[in-house]
């Protein structure tokens, strides 16, 4: 700046200083916020928003605050089962179409450690003609659930004819199977995939509450 005669006194910048609207996003350094440039997309698990902790200003990774109805399964037996007369019977589902959090293995679908809660469940078989006194039921850590019975003594011309549906809790670390059990005094298998119907399958996902 040009002066004629004694050098001013130096003074701090105040902000009644600067016209608003004066300083451009140009004129900024790279680290300051500026919403200069447009996302486009659904944001990254580590990018940050800005929030008002009771009044002191934090950064926070996205995903505190995403919601997903995840961990998310779907499993099926692609080939035949045998259930044995009067035998509980663990289903085997041997191929998985998904499974989100790696959490379905062995034929069971163990809760991640810090997703606990509520879960869909449902799952359905088909056994051979003649099998008789037929059911599945849900068990928890090798237990019975009572809270989803077993549902299906009918016939369904492809798709799986003993099967249920409905909402548990759960707690992390759970391990949920299923269970199959038939009374015609004889082996029945259960049916596999076949003709592009999934015969016994099982699915689940979290609820987002």
């Amino acid at each position: 700046m040009s002066y004629i005669g004694r050098q001013p006194t130096a003074a701090a910048l105040t902000a009644s200083d600067i016209t608003d609207g004066i300083v451009s996003n140009a004129k900024l350094a790279q680290d300051i916020i500026s919403a200069d440039t447009a996302l486009g997309a659904e944001p990254a698990d580590t990018d940050e928003f800005l929030v008002s902790d009771a009044g002191t200003l934090k950064r926070m990774d996205y995903s505190y605050i995403k919601v997903a109805n995840t961990p998310a399964w779907s499993a099926y037996n692609n080939a035949a089962q045998d259930v044995l007369d009067a035998t509980a019977t663990t289903v085997i589902f041997n191929t998985e179409r998904f499974d989100t959090a790696s959490a379905f293995a062995s034929n069971t679908f163990t809760v991640p450690a810090g997703q606990g809660g509520k879960y869909f469940l449902s799952a359905g078989v088909r056994f051979e003609d003649g099998a008789y006194g037929r059911y599945i039921r849900l068990f928890i850590d090798g237990s019975q659930s009572n809270t989803i019975g077993n549902m299906g003594f009918g016939t369904v011309s492809y798709g799986p004819d003993n099967l249920f549906a409905g909402v548990v809790a759960l707690s992390a670390g759970d391990a949920v199977t299923i269970v199959a059990n038939q009374h015609s005094g004889e082996t029945k298998p259960l049916e596999g995939l076949s003709d592009g119907w999934y015969r016994s399958y099982f699915i689940g996902f979290k609820i987002i509450e």
